[in-house]
């Protein structure tokens, strides 16, 4: 079994391994910047104090024309008991080890005694400090840096800079672990309260809705979540409502065949054309009714077929508008009005004629006699434009977002009169939608509905 961590134990320990490893690279560099610092502060001293003293070696040579005695101004003798006994010791005026050289390179003092008498190579008399007198060089200082020991006050100054530089360290290391108690506990805290819903959805309960106070990423998070359980509802609404139209539509034609079969085999119905003919007529909605959801099922999937070919849109549209003239016995006419020229469109003209025809379908339903219903045909560069409208009184703008889905129905009404399906609407979307265009609907601000679809041209 896998062992699984908290998210709240990684994000901590995350924390504590970033907090750490900042500290410490902050603690290296302070104390190697402190400590080069300190070291070039103290060679410089060092160096000012050898100048000052080459000054006083140049003062006695010109003093006394020899380097011989020298050694007694260099250093500084004085006196200690230490059990009783008298111990005579001697500290450099510089510091450290030193060699004085005169004009010849030759060592005339220097605290290694094995270095006296020996002459100076030229690198290391230009790396010395020269003794100059009337402009002449008369001698060397050459000092030892490896072997100048801090002095006990220096070493304090440097300890107690390091000391102050780790606890400064260990101060922000408390201080940032704090924060980041606090941090974490802020950014957890919208978490466990989405993950708390998130387990009262999976269980069904699709009532609840997240607050958060935030105003970040986490609120917008907690928006999108409200969003998403909205559109659960209101999904888990339309299946139900979409099985309960199916089982509707599907059981009264269903009834309708088995009631007058039943009568037949009664011997209440004789089997003639005009029993049998209702009885073939519901066969053929009931069929009408299944291909109509195959067709959808097949678009919604990604899977719906097309035949396209080269179609002149204008000829077609006047085509189904004839038709459908032709088959009407009220006042009321379909009228084409379309731009000079048209683009030809690589169209399956079957499924964009039922389209057609679904939307002037409906727009004659709503239509009055003595009214018009009018197809616009409209072209640019882009898009191919085809609007339906009608006289009739126009869509409830609550209405408009959900004209597409199946079986939608604006009033309570579970008959339908007119022995449509309610999945016509919902096909012709997805059969557009196929073609690469959009439908929409909406209202005329003078009255009635229309509905745009479009097409690309390429």
């Amino acid at each position: 079994m896998t062992r699984r961590f908290p998210f709240a134990l990684k994000l901590g320990l995350s924390f504590v391994v970033v907090i750490l490893v900042s500290v410490a690279l902050v603690y290296f560099m302070t104390a190697r910047a402190v400590t080069a610092r300190f070291a070039a502060y103290s060679e410089q001293n060092k160096q000012n104090v050898a100048k000052q003293v080459c000054g006083l070696l140049a003062e006695y040579r010109m003093r006394t024309g020899t380097w011989l005695g020298v050694e007694r101004l260099l250093s500084t003798q004085y006196t200690v008991v230490v059990n009783g006994q008298l111990i005579v010791r001697r500290t450099s005026l510089i510091g450290g080890d030193f060699s004085l050289a005169d004009e010849n390179g030759v060592v005339s003092v220097s605290t290694e005694e094995e270095k006296v008498g020996t002459t100076l190579t030229s690198d290391e008399i230009a790396s010395g400090i020269p003794i100059s007198e009337g402009g002449n060089r008369i001698g060397t200082l050459l000092i030892d840096d490896s072997s100048s020991p801090l002095a006990p006050a220096e070493e304090a100054f440097l300890s107690s800079a390091l000391r102050s530089a780790l606890l400064g360290g260990g101060i922000a290391s408390g201080v940032a672990l704090l924060l980041s108690a606090v941090l974490i506990s802020q950014v957890l805290s919208p978490l466990r309260l989405l993950a708390r819903a998130t387990e009262r959805i999976a269980q069904g309960d699709l009532s609840l809705r997240v607050k958060l106070r935030a105003r970040d990423e986490f609120a917008r998070l907690g928006e999108s979540f409200n969003r998403m359980i909205d559109n659960l509802r209101r999904s888990e609404t339309v299946r139900k409502t979409m099985t309960a139209d199916i089982a509707h539509e599907l059981r009264t034609p269903v009834t309708i065949i088995q009631g007058n079969l039943e009568a037949i085999l009664d011997g209440i119905y004789c089997a003639d054309p005009e029993t049998i003919a209702p009885i073939y007529e519901e066969t053929l909605h009931l069929g009408r009714l299944i291909d109509d959801l195959r067709d959808l099922a097949l678009a919604e999937a990604g899977e719906l077929r097309l035949t396209k070919e080269p179609t002149d849109v204008l000829a077609l549209s006047r085509q189904v508008v004839e038709t459908v003239n032709a088959s009407l016995d009220r006042d009321t006419t379909v009228v084409v009005d379309a731009a000079a020229e048209i683009p030809v469109l690589d169209l399956d003209s079957k499924r964009m004629r039922q389209v057609l025809v679904n939307l002037l379908s409906n727009a004659l339903r709503y239509t009055p006699d003595d009214q018009e219903v009018k197809v616009k045909i409209e072209a640019d560069d882009n898009e191919v434009v085809i609007q339906v409208s009608d006289r009739g009184p126009g869509i409830p703008e609550n209405e408009l977002p959900h004209l597409f889905e199946r079986f939608y129905r604006g009033d309570a009404a579970r008959t339908r009169a007119d022995g449509g399906s309610g999945l016509g609407l919902a096909i012709a979307k997805q059969w557009v939608e196929a073609h690469g265009g959009t439908i929409t609907a909406s209202n005329r601000p003078s009255g009635g509905a229309c509905f745009s679809i479009s097409i690309p041209t390429v």
